[in-house]
């Protein structure tokens, strides 16, 4: 089984004033990067073995603090949606002077000027997840803290647009009642490579041994795009700082 964790990065000087970032390269507040460390300590459970963010610093330092000992990929298509001339503005602000061009944002229907439209953010979220599944073959199954057999595990720090753009195209989720995810959040993604039920607590998921690791790694190599999309079981969704250690995300005045 492949398993994909989704990391939101840590709250930064913006997010706390409620502006819209988009591509603006602005890093972690102070409070981002307490977050970030405590999102940390449920990453490294998972025992990833690659790591993958976007090129604005705030998902690279986001991932720095987690501890571990990889050196992630950078992706330009793991960026935030550019928001045009929306960028730096207050989302209040914007939202009681440009109403119905808000929502139509929001929506997925209206495009700020000189922003990135709905679809071509989701046409970038959603090749490089494919890709970064796809990717997976190259990397052994490792320990999970939650299930009984190793999985092959890829973290991907990313931004909150960009994020639930990728779970509903997915089709993990419907945006009319879905909760922004918070700042360094987690969200988990299994992908079995059977269709067969799977068990978190039976060796080997309660499914027979039907590849060794190379059959394995083969078979995800040759994974088409439909074929991931198809198999995406969401497992958790926003699990926040303030769940995983709420003394600590106090402390942080989160």
């Amino acid at each position: 089984m492949i398993r994909v964790l989704l990391i939101r990065h840590g709250e930064t000087e913006w997010n706390k004033a409620h502006r819209l970032q988009g591509h603006s390269d602005i890093p972690l507040a102070d409070s981002g990067v307490q977050q970030a460390r405590i999102t940390g300590g449920f990453v490294r459970a998972q025992n990833p073995q690659v790591a993958h963010v976007s090129t604005l610093i705030r998902t690279q330092q986001t991932f720095a603090e987690f501890g571990l000992e990889l050196s992630p990929r950078i992706w330009d298509e793991l960026r935030e949606q550019n928001l045009g001339r929306w960028e730096g503005g207050y989302a209040a602000q914007i939202r009681d002077t440009e109403a119905e061009a808000f929502e139509g944002w929001r929506a997925g229907t209206y495009t700020p000027e000189g922003g990135e439209t709905h679809q071509q953010l989701l046409e970038r979220m959603t090749g490089a997840f494919f890709d970064i599944v796809r990717g997976t073959a190259e990397v052994s199954p490792t320990p999970s803290a939650d299930l009984s057999f190793d999985v092959r595990t890829a973290v991907v720090v990313s931004h909150g647009a960009a994020l639930r753009v990728l779970l509903e195209g997915l089709g993990l989720i419907d945006r009319h009642q879905f909760i922004p995810l918070t700042p360094a959040s987690s969200t988990v993604i299994d992908i079995p490579l059977h269709t067969g039920p799977v068990s978190s607590s039976l060796p080997a998921g309660g499914l027979d041994d039907e590849y060794d690791d190379a059959a394995e790694a083969r078979l995800i190599r040759g994974l088409s795009d439909e074929q991931i999309q198809q198999q995406c079981r969401l497992r958790v969704i926003n699990l926040s700082p303030e769940l995983l250690n709420p003394a600590a995300a106090e402390t942080a005045a989160l």
